[in-house]
């Protein structure tokens, strides 16, 4: 029987065996090659203290109280899907499915399991796309939307703030949208010398003097137009908005937990007249903000088209990358050093 990473606790995955399901009309089965699963949403998913006896309602657009309720994620009784996205060659096609054929190499929304079934639509042909990139395509959707619905635009300067793949993967498209300054903070040197590979032009350990300061000094006195904040952690949401301009736009992309310690909204975000996003992909169930213009398959068709091209290549994101049987100690990596984790994947 095939196998799968599977989540039953928080930091606890097992191997299982699982069984696959007929395929349905606009259906394929994948074997897969490569599959990958998020790091910062899943710790914060186990830490858990957004949902804390708390339900969101998806209709009312509320947490709302249930006693007792922790974070979705996986149990050993009902064990949780891993991945997000995967690799693959196409092994069977269901009724009606003319785009793909078997041996075809394809990548897109899968498990980190043997074999995915996938809806035909919902898949991309990898060609020229090294497929580490391609396992890029689940976070580059929250990234493209950072810079999207932030309004990052030609000849601004940018600072991206927390560099996990969310925040790398958004200092070279910040590059590619056309901002003339782009900054990059990480308290990790290897982060911060990869941003500085891929279109940062500066690089600042957030520990080693006053960076709102720095970046003032290198945009004329200004700051930022917009600071992107991928972190999740409230003091760098803080300096976020210590960072930006009068009336300038900070993106807060972070999943934050617990009460919002070290975030002082009386200062600069207060007297500068800031603006606040979430953006699109951070949250479940809602549209992009430019919806019907922009929607999912637009966004994804898009990151497609930059990773063919060459824009968004993202070399070295995807570490570590072990067999199946090593999910555990990845998993155990998140729980106990997880600064130093970009996004694992498995190989089959």
């Amino acid at each position: 029987m095939p196998k799968r990473l599977a989540i039953v606790g928080p930091y606890e995955v097992q191997v299982l065996d699982y069984e696959d399901p007929p395929l349905q009309a606009g259906q394929v089965r994948v074997r897969t090659e490569l599959a990958s699963g998020k790091h910062g949403t899943t710790t914060g998913m186990f830490d858990g203290r957004a949902y804390q006896n708390q339900q969101f309602d998806p209709e009312l657009r509320l947490f709302v109280d249930k006693p007792g309720a922790i974070a979705p994620g996986g149990t050993a009784e009902a064990p949780g899907n891993s991945g997000t996205t995967g690799v693959g060659v196409v092994r069977e096609v269901g009724p009606g499915v003319e785009r793909w054929k078997v041996a075809d190499r394809v990548f897109g929304h899968m498990d980190v399991r043997e074999t995915n079934t996938c809806g035909a639509d919902g898949l991309y042909a990898l060609g020229e796309i090294a497929p580490e990139t391609a396992l890029l395509l689940e976070p580059a959707y929250v990234s493209i939307h950072c810079v999207r619905e932030s309004n990052v635009r030609y000849g601004d300067a940018v600072v991206i703030i927390g560099l996990g793949a969310l925040g790398l993967i958004a200092v070279e498209m910040a590059r590619a949208a056309g901002a003339q300054q782009v900054f990059a903070v990480d308290m990790l040197a290897n982060r911060r010398a990869w941003a500085a590979g891929h279109g940062a032009d500066a690089v600042f350990d957030p520990r080693e003097g006053d960076v709102a300061l720095e970046i003032r000094r290198l945009t004329g006195g200004r700051g930022a137009d917009v600071a992107i904040e991928t972190a999740g952690a409230y003091p760098a949401l803080n300096l976020a908005t210590r960072c930006v301009r009068v009336a300038g736009t900070v993106c807060a992309a972070g999943f934050y937990q617990g009460e919002g310690q070290g975030l002082m909204l009386g200062r600069e975000f207060h007297h500068n007249r800031l603006t606040m996003i979430v953006p699109h992909g951070c949250g479940w169930g809602h549209p992009p903000r430019d919806y019907p213009g922009w929607t999912e398959k637009r966004a994804h068709d898009a990151i497609v088209a930059m990773m063919r091209r060459g824009l968004l290549r993202c070399e070295g994101l995807i570490d570590p990358i072990v067999p199946i049987e090593q999910g555990q100690a990845v998993f155990a990596a998140m729980r106990d050093d997880p600064g130093r984790l970009l996004k694992y994947a498995v190989r089959f």
